[in-house]
C-alpha cells in the first residue's frame, strides 16, 4: 500500500467509515439509566426523550439497569460495543461517587467512556428542622459548635449525593456533625417532623412542600444562583463559603471508541431538544437547569467533580461494598 493510500486509511479510521454522519441511526438506540425506574434520574430523562427523539429522527430506548449505586448499569455501557448504539444516562453517584467508594469498580469514567454531553444540573440546599432555634447559616454554625457531635443529617444513603454535600458543609463551616443515613429522605420525615433530626440538604422543589409545612427552613443554596423556590435564601457564595459548592447533574456518554460522528450527531440533536422554552420553562419549575455541554465541556466538568469528591471522600475515608 503506498504511503499516501494509508494516510487516507488512517484518517477514514479516525473519522469513521464513508457515509456514517449522514446514516447515523438507522435502528433505534439504547440508553441505560443505571437506576430503576420512577425514580428522580428515571423521570427527567423519559420527560427530555420525548423532545429528543423528534429532532433525532429514530427510538431512544430505555433501559433500567440499577444497582450498586448506579455501577451495575454504567458497567454495562462501558463493555457496550462502540457503534454509537448503546449510551449511558450516568450522574454524580457512579460517574464522580462511585470510582471512589468502591474498591474494586471495573470500570475507567475518562478510559471506558466517551463524553456526549452534560445534560441537566440542579441545585442542593441546606434546610434545618423548624424544631431547633436557627434562622440562619451563621446562628446555625454557632449552635453547633456550642455542642459539638451533638446534632446531626439526614441522607439517604452512606456515600450518596446527600451524605456527601452535607460532609461538605460540615467542612466548610468547620463543625461536627453525625451522619444519620435513612433509606430514603421520605423515611427520614418522621424523625426531622419530631426533631430528632437537624440537618437536610435536598433539592429546593423536593424541600419546598415540608418548608410549607413547617417541617424544615431554607438557609442557605450550596453554589452561587438563588433558588427561585426560596428567593430570599441566600448562595453559599454570598455568605462567603465558596467551597460549598454541590450539585445534581446528569450526563450522557458513550463507550470509548464510539466514531465522533455518532458524537457529534448526540450532542447536536440533544441540544436542539432542549431548545423548547416550554420544556425548559417546565424543568425550572422542578429546578433541574438543562445545560447540553460540548464533549469537551463534559469531560473537564467531569474531571472537576472527580477531584472534588474523591478528595472529600478519601478524606472522610468513606467505603463501600460492592
Amino acid at each position: 500500500m503506498k504511503r499516501a493510500t494509508m494516510i487516507a486509511f488512517g484518517a477514514t479510521l479516525l473519522l469513521g467509515a464513508p457515509g456514517f454522519a449522514q446514516d447515523y441511526p438507522q435502528r433505534a438506540i439504547r440508553m441505560v439509566i443505571p437506576y430503576p425506574p420512577g425514580g428522580n434520574i428515571d423521570t427527567v430523562a423519559r420527560r427530555i426523550l420525548n423532545e429528543w427523539i423528534g429532532t433525532f429522527g429514530q427510538q431512544i430506548v430505555i433501559d433500567n439497569r440499577g444497582g450498586a449505586g448506579g455501577t451495575i448499569g454504567t458497567k454495562i455501557v462501558a463493555k457496550a460495543s462502540a457503534n454509537g448504539y448503546t449510551i449511558l444516562y450516568g450522574n454524580i453517584g457512579p460517574l464522580a461517587i462511585g470510582p471512589h467508594v468502591y474498591q474494586n469498580l471495573d470500570y475507567d469514567v475518562f478510559k471506558d467512556f466517551a463524553p456526549v454531553t452534560l445534560a441537566t444540573v440542579s441545585p442542593f440546599m441546606l434546610f434545618v428542622s423548624t424544631k431547633i432555634p436557627v434562622n440562619s447559616v451563621k446562628e446555625l454554625i454557632a449552635y453547633a459548635k456550642e455542642r459539638p457531635g451533638k446534632l446531626n443529617y439526614a441522607s439517604s444513603g452512606v456515600a450518596s449525593g446527600l451524605h456527601l454535600t452535607s460532609e461538605l458543609f460540615a467542612r466548610v463551616a468547620q463543625i461536627e456533625l453525625v451522619h444519620v443515613p435513612y433509606k430514603g429522605i421520605g423515611a427520614a420525615l418522621p424523625a426531622i417532623a419530631s426533631g430528632q433530626i437537624h440537618l437536610l440538604t435536598y433539592p429546593p422543589s423536593g424541600a419546598a412542600p415540608h418548608v410549607k409545612s413547617g417541617l424544615l427552613k431554607p438557609l442557605m443554596v450550596a453554589g452561587d444562583k438563588r433558588s427561585p423556590h426560596f428567593p430570599d435564601a441566600p448562595t453559599a457564595a454570598e455568605l462567603g463559603m465558596p467551597r460549598f459548592d454541590s450539585i445534581s447533574w446528569h450526563a450522557i456518554l458513550a463507550p470509548a471508541g464510539t466514531p465522533p460522528a455518532a458524537i457529534r450527531k448526540l450532542q447536536q440533536t440533544f441540544k436542539a431538544a432542549i431548545a423548547p422554552p416550554q420544556l425548559q420553562k417546565a424543568m425550572a419549575e422542578i429546578d433541574v437547569e438543562l445545560v447540553g455541554s460540548t464533549p469537551a465541556e463534559l469531560e473537564k466538568f467531569l474531571r472537576s467533580e472527580n477531584e472534588k469528591w474523591g478528595g472529600l471522600i478519601r478524606s472522610a475515608g468513606i467505603r463501600l461494598e460492592q
